[in-house]
This record gives C-alpha cells, sequence and structure tokens, in this order.
C-alpha cells in the first residue's frame, strides 16, 4: 500500500522538521515547501493527500496561497497551522475552505 503524501508548507525550518519528521514516524511520506511560490508549485504539481499549511510565508500570505489552492485542486484536504488564532483569521481560513484550523504552538499527535 502506498504511504499518504502530505505537503508541509511551513517558512520557519526547525518547525517544519518537527512536523516531517513526526509524519514520517506516523507512516506517511512528507514533501516540504517553505516559501509561498514552491507551496503552490508543489499543491497544485503534486499528488497530494493533505495540505498542511502555514498562513505566514515568504513571498505571500498563506490565505491567498489557500484560495488559489481551492481554484485548483478544490477536493484537495487542507490543515492550516498557524501562529494567527485570532478568530478573525480562523474565520476566514475556514471560509476560504480550509478543513481544519491548528494554532501554534501545538502538540505533535494534535
Amino acid at each position: 500500500m502506498a504511504r499518504r503524501r502530505i505537503l508541509v508548507v511551513e517558512d520557519d525550518p526547525a518547525i517544519r522538521q518537527v512536523v516531517v519528521d513526526a509524519l514520517e514516524i506516523e507512516g506517511y511520506q512528507p514533501l516540504e515547501a517553505g516559501t509561498f511560490a514552491d507551496g503552490l508549485a508543489s499543491a497544485t504539481r503534486e499528488t497530494l493527500d493533505c495540505l498542511l499549511l502555514d498562513l505566514v510565508l515568504p513571498g505571500g500570505d498563506g490565505l491567498t496561497l489557500l484560495a488559489e489552492i481551492r481554484i485548483a485542486r478544490p477536493t484537495l484536504p487542507v490543515i492550516i497551522l498557524t501562529a494567527r488564532g485570532e478568530e478573525d483569521d480562523r474565520v476566514e481560513g475556514l471560509r476560504l475552505g480550509a478543513d481544519d484550523y491548528v494554532v501554534k504552538p501545538f502538540g505533535v499527535k494534535e
């Protein structure tokens, strides 16, 4: 059985590595992107089962990236992982099509 592929779009290399390592331990095949452009390219080009998306990215805003991904891949599950935990940010992320919204810091099990 093929491992599920999850794209982690996170600008902080340390946080990205923790998430990638946790996904690998759980048997997933993580892919990585650290910028808006790399995230958009990978999300639209790669075969994915899920996207974990930070909102603060070099080169663009994660909510804009989410909106563009929803046009290209409307059924791709997207979970936002971000430090932006204000109610307006959460509502906007979910309105734009995120399937869940997790605020940093978060536990690996979460």
